[in-house]
């Protein structure tokens, strides 16, 4: 959940941070904060671009295809995986979690000539709520049944690094698409509890001995499933990365001289 909630701030982010000479065909909204292209100081600019959009995130931004950070709503994951330590099909509906907009960025660097950038995002707080349908083994642990999580993620770290590409529409305007975008992550930590939904005495006693294993192992689960966060956060911010690149006018978001 944490690697989904991060790619809206990454998208945001390099994606404001790497227009080049190139125009799309809508305006920005006029609250957003608008840099000179030659500015010495770009990067603190656009941290400023950045600061401007977050009083709109938490209700979302539909002129640039942003959606609603409090809460993000994703209505279904499925995760299929057979790894070493993970052996798991789940399907994880009714996704919210709240505490998105409240992201700290850091270490933003931008190469316009070369189209590529990179920056760093915590989110200090994330608390979700969501229902899901399991079946595998972490471990030497079963993982089976349905039920409710809710939890709280924190200290969520993703090191990005993205760059992109000119592409042209129906009426041959110049766009960007991602051409590539790398995700590191790092959970801090995540608690929370399990509400078994299939009054199942069998499944209630996996949930448990499932549930006791996680709280004593925790670093070392969270290290094994963070790939799988990372492979889902990539997924995620080339959909509503490239929906927001095609919002954003050049000339407007970084014109050659300021009004």
């Amino acid at each position: 959940m944490a690697g989904q909630m991060l790619l809206l701030v990454v998208s945001t982010t390099l994606i404001l941070a790497l227009q080049t000479q190139y125009a799309t065909a809508k305006k920005l909204p006029n609250f957003v904060h608008v840099c000179k292209r030659s500015d010495p100081q770009l990067e603190k600019c656009l941290v400023k671009t950045i600061e401007s959009l977050r009083p709109e995130l938490p209700i979302g931004i539909p002129k640039m295809q942003i959606p609603a950070l409090e809460p993000m709503v994703i209505p279904m994951l499925v995760v299929n995986r057979n790894v070493e330590a993970l052996k798991v099909k789940a399907t994880i509906k009714d996704i919210r979690a709240w505490g998105g907009s409240k992201f700290v960025l850091s270490n933003l660097k931008v190469n316009l000539e070369k189209l590529n950038g990179e920056a760093t995002v915590v989110l200090p707080n994330l608390f979700v709520n969501c229902t899901y349908d399991i079946d595998g083994r972490l471990m030497v642990i079963p993982l089976q049944g349905q039920g409710m999580y809710v939890g709280n993620i924190t200290n969520t770290k993703a090191d990005i690094k993205a760059s992109v590409e000119v592409m042209k529409d129906k009426k041959n305007r110049d766009y960007f698409q991602i051409k590539d975008v790398r995700i590191k992550l790092r959970v801090g930590d995540a608690v929370g509890k399990i509400i078994a939904q299939n009054n199942n005495r069998n499944n209630d006693a996996i949930t448990e001995t499932a549930s006791v294993f996680y709280h004593q192992n925790r670093r070392a689960v969270l290290d094994i499933v963070t790939p799988i966060a990372e492979e889902i956060a990539h997924e995620f911010a080339l959909q509503i990365g490239n929906n927001i690149l095609k919002t954003i006018l050049y000339d407007e978001i970084l014109p050659k001289e300021l009004p």
